[in-house]
Parts: C-alpha cells; structure tokens; sequence
C-alpha cells in the first residue's frame, strides 16, 4: 500500500474505537442487519412466487435483473466496497483523512459518469441484449426473454441509484458505520415489496409497472443513505479528474476487484441460461436455491468480514501483522464455525427448507420445491468454501494485493460452464447446474489458500485443528438430525411444519454446539464465558 514508513505511520484512533465498538459488536451489529435484511429479501421472493402466479411470468422477472446486474457487477460492484473501504480506513489509520476524501470524491465522480452512461444504453438496447443472451440456445422460451427486456429498462437506471448508495455504505464503512449500512437495505427490500403487491400481475404492464416501483426504491434508498449518513457524506464533493495520480493508483487496485466481483455475477448469468432449457420453472428454482444457500453465507461470513476489512486495512498499513494474522484466523474460524453446521443441515433437510421458506400458498407446488431442493443440494458445500473464499478474498483486498483474487475467479469462470457442460451432457440434470459452481468453487478456494498463506506473518492459524473438531462434532449432528427426521417428519399445516423444522434446527444447533464445548473449541468458549460474564453482571 502507499503510506507504509516514515512518520506517516503514526497511527490514529478509529471512529469506532473511540466510542469503545468492539469487533465483535460492530459483527454483531452487522449480523444483525443482514437477518432481517435477508428474512425481508425471503418474503419479497414469497410475494414474487404469489403475485406472477405463472411461471413464465416468475422467470421473467428474475431473467431481467440478470443483464442490469451483470453491469452493476462489472461497473462497479465489489470494488466500492472492496476498494473505497479499505483505502479510505487505511487514510484514516494514519491521519490522511483529507487525502482520502479527495481522492474517493475523484474516484465517485468519474464511477458516476461511466456508470451513467452505461446505463443509458443498456436501457435502449435491452431488446438486442436479450437477444444476444439466448443466442445459439433454440430451447429458451422466447416469451420469458420478451418479459425480461421489456421489464429491464426499468432496471438499468436502477442500478444506477444502487450504485451511489453503495458508494455511500462504502464510505460509512471506513468511518465504521456499521448500523447505517447494516440496515439501510432493510429500507430497500420494503419498498421492493410494496412495489410488487401493487404492481405484480400476469401481464407484460404489471411486470413493467413493478419494475418502475422497484427503480423508485433504489431512488430513495439512496437519499435515505446519504441523509442518515450526512455527517460523513457531505466531506466528498463532484471532482472529475481522471488524470490524478493517487486516483489513477486506486484505479488501478480497483480494476481487478471489478472484474473479479462481476465473475460472481457472470457465472450467474451463465447457469441461468443453462437453467432455461430444462423449461418454465427452472431459473426461479435455481434463484431459490440461490438465495437460501446464501442466507447463512451473508449473515455470518459478509457480517464479520465487513468489520475485518477495514480492521485489517488499518493493521496492515500500520505494519501490525501479528494483530492481522490474529484477526484474519479468529475472523475465519468464527464464520467456518457457523457456516459449517448450516451446510450440513440444510443439505439433510433440503427439501424441508425450501417449503418452509417459499411454499405458503398453493402457486408454490411440492414440484417446485423438489425443483429447488436438487439445487439446493449440489449448493450445500459452496456454503463452507464460499466462506473461505470470501474472507482471502477480502483479505487480499485489505493489503492491496487485488491481482490474486481476480486470477482465481477467472479460474472459476472457466470451470463453472465447462463443468456444467460436461455434466449436463452426461444427464446428470438440473443437479449439474450447482455441482458445477461448487466444483468452481473448490479450485478457487485452494488457490487462494495457497498464495496468501505464502506470506506466513499474515496466514491464519489454528484451522486445521478448528476442521477437525468441527468436523466431528457436525458429523454427530448430522446423524441425529437423519434419524429424527425419519421418525418425526415435517407435516400437516405450515405451522406444524414450521414448528417441526424449527424443533430439528434447535436440536442441530444444541448438539452440535454440546460436542463444539466437549472438544473445546475456542468458539464455543468464547459464548460460554460471554453467558457467564453476562450473569455475573446482572446478579444481585
């Protein structure tokens, strides 16, 4: 990074630190946030399944996000925040906020313009953008790309307004803004709703019209961000100078992280593809599947490592790599030590989940669910290795080094259409479309693992060891869970069914935190001594 000697390292008080916000309360703030930002998400998707009843209708709208997210991505994405926070908390570390917010207001001004543009012109040519999708595909129904494209001139402009709320969470990040940012799309997600109980019908108008509301969410979510974080905000000003030296260097770091955060994206676009052929229905159930694989992924992985990047930034900068090796292995251990369990279960109860989750009237068929269910179980492992992946590839962000994630995520892009090619040739099924990005998933996770470790004085510690206890003590689990689900099934009505499945989750949770205390695993403790600290404070 830039600022690495001299006096310049003199190392400052955090805006978090001076208040006394710890890492695991700024996590937990995060965490929080993302629950309920999630479980809002989960009853949009619920109302989309009610609202365009038909299945054609459903593709549609999930189809048309699909291009104006794959902008977004490639434009901007992971970059305002994997490149503007860690910068930004870096200058903050060492006393240069001035330097910062100079050089993220060159930085915005000229995202804005591109992204302006772009979007423009995405909006005109949606139609032969559509067309250019299903290219060489004769399978695809052309009336759920028609939907789409239509529906999707709402969408490019959209994206434009999430694009400056984005860069609004990236700054109140760095300021450690953590219940801002955590909640503001909570905001989002309400306003989305509204927009398709309104709206949402089986006609081209009514997908249209939601779309157009879904645009007005993005407006004023931004507006809300930027007012609630004014304090911060009003520092960054429009400059436009592409030509700046220390913005040409941001620039620079940020090229790799746009593209590798679009990798994400494209592959989604490319599985949504291969989903379409296999007929109505298909893009929405692998969008489920999507979707609940990610829920424990966001809540506890993106949740900490949120709070890790600029922490991380900071240390590095400050060239306290002890303190970093640390926060990098708790920060891994603590998300693996929750996402490990999650995997399991929702791999014994696939089919559970998903009715649990989406299956609340009868638009919503047990086909349906069976559909998403085989998605949902090749995606079962991606949980734990995208937890891996997602926390070396922030790390890498956090210290500069941009390059090693954007190579491992190309390695991704290759093997996630190849694999599902090959699969699907061989009539593995719908299963190939999820196996293929868990596959992809795993050669990208070794590479990272082995390049950053390289650099022994910032490798994590103490996670081999973590495996093998968490291996043992989710294989326990596993097993109890099979049997009571032989013996007490989920049915009846939704709340029986609802009950029994939350019935399975305490006990998976219970016994598998009991065999985390019997091993000692440094996590479990951590929640013991916390529940014992917390007694003694509130005895009489």
């Amino acid at each position: 990074m830039a600022d690495n000697s001299g006096a310049d390292n003199k190392t400052v008080s955090s805006p978090a630190k001076k208040k006394g916000m710890s890492f695991a309360l700024s996590a937990f703030i995060v965490g929080l946030g993302s629950v309920i930002v999630k479980l809002s998400g989960l009853i949009r998707d619920v109302i989309v399944s009610d609202r365009f009843s038909e299945k054609v209708f459903r593709d549609g709208y999930r189809v048309a996000f699909n291009i104006p997210d794959l902008f977004f991505s490639l434009l901007v994405g992971g970059a305002i925040y994997s490149t503007v926070a860690p910068y930004l908390s870096a200058k903050l570390a060492i006393g240069k906020e001035k330097e910062g917010v100079r050089t993220v207001s060159i930085f915005i001004s000229v995202v804005c313009v591109v992204m302006f543009c772009f979007c423009a012109v995405g909006t005109i040519f949606s139609e032969p953008m559509y067309e250019l999708y299903a290219l060489g595909n004769k399978k695809i129904n052309p009336e759920a790309l028609s939907l789409a494209a239509q529906a999707s001139k709402f969408l490019f402009p959209q994206i434009f307004f999430l694009m400056l709320a984005a860069l609004c969470n990236g700054i109140l990040t760095a300021y450690r803004k953590f219940t801002i940012t955590s909640f503001g799309p909570l905001l989002y997600n309400i306003l989305v709703i509204l927009a398709i109980l309104i709206f949402g019908g089986n006609t081209q108008k009514n997908l249209n019209m939601t779309t157009a509301g879904i645009l007005g969410a993005a407006v004023i979510y931004f507006i809300c961000q930027y007012l609630f974080g004014f304090r911060q905000m009003k520092q960054f000003r429009f400059s436009f100078k592409p030509a700046d030296k220390e913005f040409l260097m941001l620039f620079r770091r940020a090229i790799p992280i746009l593209i590798s955060a679009s990798i994400t994206q494209i592959n989604a676009v490319v599985l949504n593809r291969f989903a379409l052929p296999f007929g109505d229905g298909f893009v929405w159930a692998y969008g489920n599947a999507s979707t609940i694989w990610q829920i424990p992924y966001t809540v506890f992985v993106v949740a900490i490592t949120t709070v890790m990047t600029p922490e991380l930034a900071g240390d590095y900068v400050s060239q306290r790599f002890s303190k970093a090796s640390d926060l990098i292995s708790s920060s891994m251990r603590s998300a693996l030590f929750m996402t490990i369990p999650s995997a399991v279960f929702i791999a014994v109860m696939n089919v559970d989940v998903v009715k649990a989750i989406y299956q609340w009237k009868s638009t919503y068929t047990d086909e349906d669910a069976q559909t998403a269910a085989v998605f949902l179980l090749g995606f079962s492992s991606a949980i734990v290795t995208a937890t891996v992946i997602h926390v070396f590839n922030q790390a890498f962000y956090a210290i500069g080094q941009t390059k090693m994630p954007l190579i491992a995520g190309i390695l991704a892009l290759v093997i996630t259409p190849l694999s599902c090619q090959i699969l699907v040739t061989a009539g593995v099924g719908p299963l190939s479309l999820s196996i293929a990005y868990s596959i992809a998933n795993v050669c990208q996770m070794i590479l990272l693992a082995i390049v950053y470790c390289r650099r022994k004085e910032l490798a994590p510690h103490g996670i081999i060891g973590f495996l093998l206890k968490a291996a043992l003590s989710v294989a326990v689990m596993a097993g109890i869970v099979f049997v009571l689900d032989m013996f007490v099934p989920a049915q009846g009505g939704k709340i029986s069914q609802l009950g029994i499945i939350a019935l399975k989750g305490i006990v998976a949770v219970a016994v598998y935190f009991a065999m985390a205390v019997i091993l000692k695993m440094q996590e479990a403790m951590y929640w013991i001594d916390k529940g014992k600290r917390l007694l003694k404070k509130h005895r009489p």
